[in-house]
Order: C-alpha cells, then sequence, then structure tokens
C-alpha cells in the first residue's frame, strides 16, 4: 500500500514577526543562492529550522521545504516527499521520475540508484529557474544507506540552477563534501554561527520576550546558557513569574542539559491544570492535528488549546495550516512526566492512538505506539495478518525491530512470525538463527495442522541451501514442502514456485536437463520467476553464455518496469552472475565494475553472504586483469574467506579455494595449490555440486600443468571432462579438451592430441567460443601464445586448416612455422629482470654480459639497426673482426636465452634478421614496463575525474621503481630513454601531489613531494606544495625551511630565484605568523 503524502511536512514553518533579525547570520544565509550546497548543523535548540524559515520569508526566496521525519528512511519515500515538495512551485514537475518510482522495488539496487539520480537531474535541468530545496531534520534518516548514496550521486553531478539547503544535528559524511569545500560550491553553518551573542540575546528578550534585563544578570544569563537558544527562551518565560532572580541560576554548575530539564520544569509547573494535561497527553503524538486530538484524546476543538499553546510559547511549532509539532527536547521532557506521573493514562492513550492508525491501516505508526507501551501482543496481532505485506515490501529493519522486542513465549501462538524472523536472518545470511527460526515455525504450524504453515516453513528453511548451494540437504526439504502444499487448496502458482526451486535444486546438483523439465513445469503451474535469475543459472552452467546474458537483462528490464518486490538473492543476484559470466568470457574490465556493484549490494542490503560472493567475483577479475601482480586478486579471496568462515558457511569457501587453486599454481606453489584444490573438492562433494567440482579439478589439472606434473596433470583432466559431461557443460568441454590437447602436445602424443584439438576446435565454432584465443579468462592459458604453436602444429597436420589460419590471423600470425608459445616480459625500471612465459631468467642464464647489454639496447632503440651501428655502440673500442666475432657470440647467446628450445636450424623468433640490419620481431609480445607505464601516467594526466585520476596514477606510478636501466647509467645510447621515464614520474607525482593536498592529506602529499625531490631537486612546484602542506598543519617554521631549501637549490643549480607563486606563498606564511604571534602577545 502507498504511503499517503503529509503535506503538513511540506510547509515552510510560521515564525512570529518579533523573532528578531541577526546580521551576521542573516548575511551568511543570504548566501544560500550563490552555493550549490548549503548544510546547517548542530545540536538541538540551536534555531536551525526557525533561522531558515525566517530567511526564506523575509527575503521572500521560494524555498522547497521538506520536515522530514524517522519514517522517511526509505529512498522511495524520501523521493516522493522530494518531488511533492517541488510540485509546490512547479506543478509539471517530476512526472517521469514519479512513475519510474511507482514501479521501483522497495529493495533499490546500485544501478536504480544512478537511474533516479539522473531522471531527478534531468528534471531539474528542465526547470527554467532556480530551485531551492530545503531538507529539515536531516538527521532523521542519517542512517538510511541508499538515501545516503542517493545525495552523494546527486552532488557528484548536481544542476548549476539547484541550490541544496540541509539542515541536521551532525555533519553528513558524503565524501564529496571535502571537494565542495576545496572548490567552493559549499556554505557551512555551524553551532559558532548559530549561538546568540551578548547584544542578540538581550535584543531577543526586549523584542520578543519585552524584557529589561540588568547587565549583571544578563551576563550571567549568557554565561550559563552559552548562546543556547532554547535554553535562552525558557528562562524568558521565567523571568516574569520570578520574584526572586538569582534563584534562576543556582543551577548554573550543572551541565547546559540538566539547566534545560531544571527549567522546562519550572515552565511547566507555572502553567494552569488544563494545559499541563493537554500538554502531557499530546506529547505521545509526532506530529498534531485536530482530528486525532479529538479522536485519541476526546477533547472537542482542539485546535484553540493548540493556538494557546502557541500564545504561550510552549516551544510548539505549527507546520502545517493545522499541523503542529514540540520541539524535540520539549516532546521528551512532556512524554517522560507523563508517563511518570500517570502510567495507566500514558497506556491507555498509546493504545488507542495505535488503533487509530490501524484504523488507517497505518501499520508502522500502530506498531510504534505498541511498542510505546510494550502491549506486545497487538504486535504480534498485526504482524501475523500484516508482517508477510512488510517483508515483500523490504521494511526488514522496521520488521526486525519489532520482532526482536518479543520473547519467545509471546510469538509462540503465532509461528508466522517465526517464520518472518527466519527470513530476515536469511536475507541477512545469518543461517543458523534462520535455520532455528524454520523449525519454531514449522514445530507451531505442525501443532495447528497448518499444512500451508508447514510448507511455507520447510520451503524457507530449503531456501538456506539453495542460497549457499547445498543441493543434498535442499532435497529432503523440498519434496517435504511439496507434500505439504499438495493437501492445501491454495492456487497452482504456490505450487509452482516449489516446482522452481526444485529445478533450482538440480540445477545445483549439476542435473540440467532434470532441471529444465521442473522449469517447464513451475511454468505450467503458472509461477513467475521474478528475482532468482534460474534460467540464466541454467544457460550459465550449461555453457550458454549468450543466452544466460541476453535472460538477466530481459529479467532486469521486466522488474524495472513491474510493481514486484524483490529481496536479497545470495548467489543470485543478477550483477554477480554477470560478472562471473563475464570472468569466463574474459572480459575483466566489465567483470570487475559488476563485481564492484554485488560488494555494494551485499553491504546495502546488509547480506554479507552476497558481499562475499562479490569478493570472489572481484578475485577473479583482479586475477584476470593484474596478470603480474597476484597479491590483489588473493587479497579478495581471503576476504570472502573470512566472510564465510565468520558465516560458518563451509561450502562458500569452494569458489575462492578455486580461485586461490589456480592462482598459486599460475605461481609454481604447488603444494598450497593443491591443498587449496583439494579442500574446494571436499566442499562442493559433499554437498554433490558436479558443476563446481568439474570447474576445481580442471583448476587442479591446470596447476600440475604449470609444476611440470604432466602425469597427474592428465588424471586430473580425465576427471573433469567425465564430471562436465555429466553436468552437460559445453564450456566445461570446451576447458577440458584444450587442456589435455596441449598436455599431449608438451607429451609428442601425436595422435591424441589430433584427438583433442579437432575436438576442441568443434566445440568452440558450435558454441561460439572463439574469444577463448583472443582474451584471458579464468580458466584459459595465462600466456595467450600459448595457442600459437598448437594452431601451427594444425596446419601441418591440415586440422580444420581453413579456421585454424583465421584464428592465427587473427591474433597477427602470418607466417606459420615455428613460434615459442610464449611472451617475454621485460622490466627496466628499477632492477632489470626478464621473464620468458612464467620463467624468469637468472644472471647465470645469461653467459654473456653483452647478450644481456645487447638486448637492452635493442628494446631501447625499438626499431631495426644496421650492426654496424650495434658494434659502434657496444664494441666502440675493438677491431672490426674481434667486434663481429664478439657480436656474433653475444647475439647467439641472446637467441639461447630467449628462446632456449629453438630447434635446431630454425629461425629465431624473437631477435629478426633483415639484411645487415638487426631489432625486435614486430609479431612477438614482448610485454615492457615502461610502455604501461607511460600510457597509465598519461591516461592518469589527462583524465578529469579526480575519482578515477587517482587509482591510474597509483598504478603506473607503482612500475617506476627506479631509473631505466641503471646499471647502464653511464651509456649514451639510453640517456634520452632515461630521462623521459623520470620526467613521466615527475609528472606524474606531482598530479598525485596535488590531488592529495585537494584531498586535505597532507602527509601523503608530502611523500610524494620528497619522492619527486629524491629525483629531481629542482622540481620547484615540490617546494611550493610542502610549504603548502605544512602551513596547513600548523608547521610554519617546517613550511619556512622548506622554502629557504628551495631558494639555496635553484641559486646553487641554476643561478636563479624562486617564481612569483612560491614567493607569494611565502610571503602568505610569514603573514600568518605575525598575526599568530600578535594574538599570542599578552
Amino acid at each position: 500500500m502507498k504511503q499517503p503524502i503529509i503535506q503538513s511536512k511540506l510547509r515552510i514553518p510560521v515564525v512570529k514577526d518579533e523573532f528578531i533579525r541577526r546580521a551576521m547570520l542573516t548575511r551568511k544565509l543570504k548566501a544560500i543562492p550563490e552555493y550549490p550546497l548549503t548544510l546547517l548543523h548542530s545540536g538541538a535548540g540551536f534555531g536551525k529550522s526557525t533561522a531558515l524559515a525566517l530567511f526564506l520569508r523575509d527575503e521572500k526566496l521560494p524555498g522547497c521545504w521538506y520536515s522530514i521525519s524517522s519514517m522517511d528512511d526509505d529512498i522511495l519515500t524520501f523521493l516522493s516527499y522530494l518531488v511533492k515538495t517541488i510540485q509546490e512551485m512547479d506543478p509539471s514537475f517530476g512526472i517521469e521520475l514519479s512513475s519510474y518510482i511507482n514501479n521501483l522495488d522497495r529493495y533499490i539496487r546500485e544501478e536504480e540508484l544512478g537511474i533516479l539520480c539522473s531522471l531527478f537531474i534531468n528534471e531539474i535541468l528542465e526547470c527554467k529557474h532556480e530551485i531551492t530545496i530545503i531538507l529539515d531534520d536531516f538527521h532523521q534518516i542519517e542512517h538510511s544507506y541508499t538515501i545516503n548514496s542517493w545525495m552523494e550521486k546527486l552532488l557528484e553531478h548536481i544542476p548549476p540552477n539547484l541550490h541544496m539547503v540541509i539542515s541536521s544535528r551532525s555533519r553528513p559524511g558524503w565524501r564529496f563534501l571535502t571537494k565542495m569545500k576545496v572548490c567552493g560550491q559549499l556554505l557551512e553553518i555551524t553551532r559558532e554561527d548559530l549561538v546568540l551573542t551578548l547584544e542578540e540575546m538581550e535584543l531577543l528578550l526586549t523584542d520578543l520576550y519585552g524584557l529589561e534585563i540588568e547587565p549583571e544578570y544578563l551576563q550571567s544569563i549568557y554565561e550559563i546558557t552559552e548562546g543556547w537558544i532554547i535554553a535562552l527562551c525558557m528562562i524568558a518565560t521565567q523571568i516574569p513569574l520570578q520574584k526572586d532572580k538569582p534563584k534562576i541560576f543556582k543551577h548554573s554548575s550543572q551541565s547546559l542539559q540538566d539547566f534545560f530539564q531544571y527549567l522546562v520544569m519550572e515552565v511547566f509547573s507555572k502553567q494552569p491544570p488544563m494545559i499541563q494535561q493537554f500538554l502531557e497527553q499530546t506529547s505521545i503524538f509526532e506530529e498534531m492535528e485536530e482530528e486525532i486530538c479529538d479522536e485519541v484524546i476526546g477533547i472537542p476543538g482542539s485546535s484553540t488549546l493548540l493556538n494557546q499553546i502557541i500564545d504561550r510559547n510552549l516551544f510548539i511549532q505549527k507546520i502545517g495550516p493545522a499541523q503542529f509539532r514540540y520541539h524535540a527536547l520539549f516532546k521528551e521532557f512532556l512524554e517522560d512526566i507523563f508517563q511518570k506521573n500517570n502510567p495507566s493514562a500514558y497506556i491507555a492513550l498509546h493504545e488507542r492512538c495505535a488503533r487509530y492508525y490501524e484504523r488507517k491501516q497505518l501499520w508502522e505508526k500502530a506498531l510504534y505506539h505498541y511498542k510505546k507501551i510494550n502491549h506486545h501482543k497487538a504486535i504480534c496481532s498485526i504482524l501475523q495478518e500484516n508482517g508477510l505485506r512488510m517483508l515483500e515490501n523490504g521494511k526488514l529493519e522496521s520488521l526486525y525491530d519489532q520482532l526482536t522486542i518479543l520473547s519467545e513465549a509471546e510469538m509462540e501462538p503465532y509461528y508466522i512470525l517465526w517464520y518472518l524472523k527466519a527470513e530476515i536472518y536469511r536475507y541477512r545470511s545469518h543461517y543458523q538463527d534462520a535455520e532455528e527460526c524454520y523449525d519454531k515455525a514449522f514445530a507451531g504450524a505442525k501443532k495447528n495442522q497448518d499444512h500451508l504453515g508447514m510448507s511455507i516453513a520447510l520451503k524457507g528453511k530449503a531456501q538456506i541451501y539453495l542460497d549457499t548451494i547445498q543441493p543434498h540437504q535442499a532435497e529432503r526439504l523440498l519434496y517435504e514442502a511439496i507434500f505439504h502444499r499438495e493437501k492445501c487448496t491454495e492456487s497452482h502458482g504456490e505450487k509452482g514456485k516449489l516446482y522452481q526451486l526444485l529445478s533450482e535444486n538440480l540445477l545445483n546438483s549439476g542435473k540440467a536437463k532434470e532441471a529444465e523439465k521442473w522449469i517447464q513445469k513451475a511454468k505450467e503451474a503458472k509461477a513467475s520467476d521474478p528475482d532468482g535469475n534460474l534460467e540464466a543459472r541454467l544457460y550459465l552452467r550449461t555453457g550458454r553464455f549468450e543466452a544466460a546474458k541476453k535472460t538477466l537483462f530481459i529479467n532486469r528490464e521486466e522488474l524495472k518496469a513491474s510493481n514486484i518486490n524483490t529481496l536479497p538473492q545470495s548467489h543470485r543476484e543478477t550483477d554477480l552472475l554477470l560478472s562471473l559470466i563475464e570472468a569466463f568470457n574474459g572480459e575483466g574490465l566489465k567483470a570487475k565494475e559488476l563485481a564492484q556493484a554485488g560488494i555494494q549490494q551485499g553491504i546495502s542490503y546488509k547480506a554479507p553472504f552476497v558481499e562475499a560472493c562479490g569478493w570472489i567475483r572481484m578475485g577473479h577479475a583482479v586475477q584476470i586483469l593484474n596478470k603480474y601482480d597476484s597479491s590483489l586478486a588473493e587479497n579478495c579471496y581471503q576476504t570472502a574467506l573470512e566472510i564465510m568462515e565468520q558465516l560458518h558457511i563451509d561450502r562458500g569457501k569452494a569458489e575462492p579455494l578455486m580461485g586461490l587453486c589456480i592462482l598459486y599454481g599460475t605461481r609454481g606453489e604447488l603444494e598450497r595449490a593443491l591443498e587449496a584444490g583439494r579442500k574446494a573438492l571436499q566442499e562442493t562433494e559433499k554437498v554433490h555440486d558436479v558443476w563446481l567440482s568439474a570447474l576445481i579439478t580442471l583448476c587442479l589439472g591446470i596447476v600440475c600443468i604449470y609444476t611440470e606434473r604432466r602425469h597427474k596433470a592428465q588424471d586430473f583432466f580425465g576427471k573433469a571432462a567425465a564430471l562436465f559431461e555429466q553436468c552437460e557443460d559445453s564450456y566445461g568441454q570446451m576447458l577440458g579438451k584444450f587442456w589435455l590437447a596441449y598436455l599431449f602436445y608438451l607429451e609428442k602424443k601425436n595422435d591424441w592430441f589430433k584427438k583433442m584439438i579437432n575436438e576442441f576446435l568443434n566445440l568452440v565454432q558450435i558454441h561460439d567460443y572463439e574469444f577463448f584465443f583472443h582474451k584471458r579468462s579464468v580458466f584459459s592459458p595465462r600466456d595467450l601464445q600459448i595457442y600459437v604453436p598448437l594452431l601451427n602444429e594444425c596446419m601441418k597436420e591440415d586440422i580444420q586448416s581453413p579456421y585454424v589460419r583465421k584464428i592465427l590471423q587473427d591474433m597477427g600470425i602470418t607466417a606459420f612455422d615455428s613460434h615459442p608459445g610464449y611472451s617475454i616480459r621485460v622490466r627496466t625500471l628499477g632492477q632489470f629482470k626478464l621473464w620468458i612465459g612464467e620463467k624468469e631468467v637468472g644472471e647465470r642464464d645469461w653467459q654473456r654480459e653483452k647478450a644481456k647489454e645487447l638486448f637492452q639496447l635493442l628494446i631501447t632503440v625499438n626499431e631495426l639497426m644496421a650492426k654496424e651501428e650495434i658494434i659502434a655502440l657496444l664494441w666502440p673500442h675493438q677491431d672490426k673482426k674481434s667486434a663481429d666475432r664478439d657480436f656474433k657470440v653475444a647475439l647467439n647467446c641472446l637467441h639461447n636465452v630467449l628462446e632456449p628450445n629453438r630447434k635446431a636450424r630454425a629461425a629465431p623468433f624473437f631477435i629478426i634478421r633483415e639484411g645487415m640490419f638487426y631489432g625486435l620481431n614486430p609479431h612477438a609480445v614482448i610485454e615492457m614496463d615502461t610502455t604501461l607505464f607511460k600510457e597509465l601516467i598519461e591516461d592518469g594526466l589527462n583524465e578529469v575525474h579526480p575519482d578515477k585520476v587517482i587509482p591510474i596514477l597509483e598504478r603506473g606510478l607503482a612500475f617506476y621503481q627506479g631509473d631505466y636501466l641503471p646499471d647502464r647509467r653511464y651509456d649514451d645510447w639510453c640517456i634520452s630513454k632515461r630521462e623521459s621515464m623520470a620526467v613521466y614520474f615527475l609528472r606524474g607525482a606531482e598530479k598525485m601531489a596535488q590531488l592529495m593536498v585537494r584531498r586535505e592529506k597532507y602527509d601523503a602529499a608530502i611523500n610524494w613531494c620528497q619522492k619527486i625531490l629524491e629525483r629531481d631537486r629542482i622540481w620547484e612546484e615540490a617546494y611550493r606544495l610542502l610549504m603548502y602542506c605544512y602551513y596547513r598543519k600548523n608547521n610554519r617554521p617546517q613550511a619556512m625551511r622548506w622554502y629557504k631549501k628551495c631558494t639555496e637549490v635553484l641559486e646553487e643549480e641554476l643561478g636563479v630565484t624562486p617564481l612569483e607563486p612560491t614567493k607569494h606563498m611565502y610571503q602568505m606564511i610569514i603573514e600568518s605568523e605575525r598575526i599568530l604571534n600578535s594574538i599570542e602577545q599578552p
């Protein structure tokens, strides 16, 4: 049921004309139209709402007001009010946005938040005028992840015609605030701006309260209240009633809060009995209007009393034509004394109020009042009837808060409550607690011979094992649930949902054909699959990736266009499934983005199992992208394992252990890899998950290939092939055929090789897996050059030659002769290192130093060089004959290092000769750290989005481990390249330091500046940034020392003085030091 809009929350509060205008505060408030964002934040009672309301009225500024309550913490409720308040000014606003909101689930996903924000921004931009939105009491919803996330997205792209004003008791933690502050886009009004000065306090007492106070008492009041407006107003109401003025100040030694309690009691005690009674009774309402006062309290014409209270300045606020609310502190006080002085009336009124809301079908408000008086039986009754609806609407927080206050004895007659509690636990991945609650729900239903209740409880318990992919455990429960459901007379659709779950369980067991039959049976029973993505998972587990992606995208669009509500889906979340598909397809960047979305979903849902699955998929993506740095992927897998350990879900450890198995294998850590793989297999075999067992077994075979345990590899590949056949996964079968073909190629078992490679190529073409040759994926070779010698062999043996020729040409291979089957990787920044394939070349492998120097020359020049030119650079002092001989020896040694297994008389691959010219083969894959370093630094310098710049630059700068080829520092042929790389480092590090300064991370900025000066002591921007950082850290002496150092170095090295900006920085520091010293003088 859609919640109605309470119009009074959209009205600017009425403020008395006599209220004082404060020059300093007004001056600040007048700047609101100049800023995209204004923050007013201070504790209660400092007059934030009053100041804003008065300012809007005096300036005749058209503002869209929204007084937020604690029940607005749902993003859709929040946006509905936001749209409505703007429509008060512009009735055409929000048509598209409102339509989208009305069709959304209660559970909002990250991409849907982006759409909601984009629609809002676009509609704001369509308005032809400035819009000022005031969100009053934002602290009421500051705990809401989705609202905060939406606000951050809005602030990142805030339209130029929008001005957001946020009034709150605390400063929001939005990540863009620092940037907005630095860029002059944020106006902040704090407690210091809101407290009254002595003069303002005197004016308030005189103009608003008509009081003339002696100077000594005025000073005492100021010292006691510290400019706190609400405390001052309390004193003002007491002074005319006190004959002995000093009596008011007797509590001045206590805290302000205690003093407020004393004052409010003094105010309250002076009211007529009827007003006192009315104040107490109405304190139970969040908001008051005549209807609820008349009906609940039973006083006709209560609006007269409400107006009397306003006339008496009793901390009540008119928030609409006939709506009122008390100041929060005053309400708290009134409710407290009402409960103490008349507990029976307090209980009776809350009960009547709850029943009033029940009649209005406002269940959450009714529950709030029953909770206040601990009327647990009424809470149980409401939840029994309406709890499922609340659950479907995503009200997990509200529902859980109510259920946690109920005892087991109170819940026993209402066994559906155990089911609700179990569902909440399951959605939050607290599976052990969920199982206990499902058992209690089943016991209650069984005691009452309620077959539907028993079926629901069994279905819920089975879903624990579906969520965690334990098909053996789920099977019995599902058949039992179907047995009880068939004894009921409900619709076939309910049975269909159970059939659907059974088909999912069969899929988890690796029985794809049976699963497909049950899916059809579920469709015939008219069961929908709004949130399980079941068919997509069937396609995924049988290797039909494009069909899986298409189904997922269609499901997502249908959900957006429908009114169906969804709740957390464990490992079935669309982004998690898409991430896995992209990892299998070799689309690392897409897989990473989707994994990140999955992690965020888990955090926002408070579902750690979903978050853990996101970390697993992130590990797969990172392992594909970061070919040579596996530590990040390892951290992702370990994070997932830690979460699974905390949740006590051993089955959830299988996939991250599989990831670690192949990761350790590629590092050559055989024992660690085998241990991880065997642990993973134990979990999947325990629960009979054939598909994942097949993938893990395949990984163990790949590990054995990498670590040259080929006899073991064949056993693992054989077992994996049988399992893939069993679960009918064509992708897995393709993987198995490839690795067996590669193994037989290495073993020179030609007949078996030809058989396997032919079957492999058939599967690639039939199922469109050609990406396997061109993109690194989770189960592909790390080095894609492995394929080339196998495909060359196919050409020789005439195995599907036309198709093989096309693949080789797509890979850039035009000559179908010898190929080493690997790429080479070179590190030149810092210590020189070379890898051929996965093996690092040791110093002894070079045999001759000149062979290494020749290779370093060729990669530096990176174009064909004449033999005479090479000799002139490397053997400048030798005669032609001996130099020619040494060149041949060095070249032959270099060939042996790069291609140790090259056949006799076969042409070298990596170093080619054209006539008398020598150089690198342009068709060879040679990965240079300088290439990646340069590309990343250029990308970082050109990137305009600050959040993207830092990770790009961090990745690039990490490559710079030192000067280019430091062991050749005295050779002229590499000076230009060394200086070029150093300049890239300096520019990148300077940009990083500047970004750290903008984020006020001064220690990080200092660190980067010092790294710059280690490389180039005359880089003046580094000195300027160091001066500013120490100035901002209030370490002015250190800032001045860096200026002195700068002037000395520039004079010594270049004979110049610092640039004008550096001098201006120094003058600013000197001036601030002079001002500070003058303040500190006695």
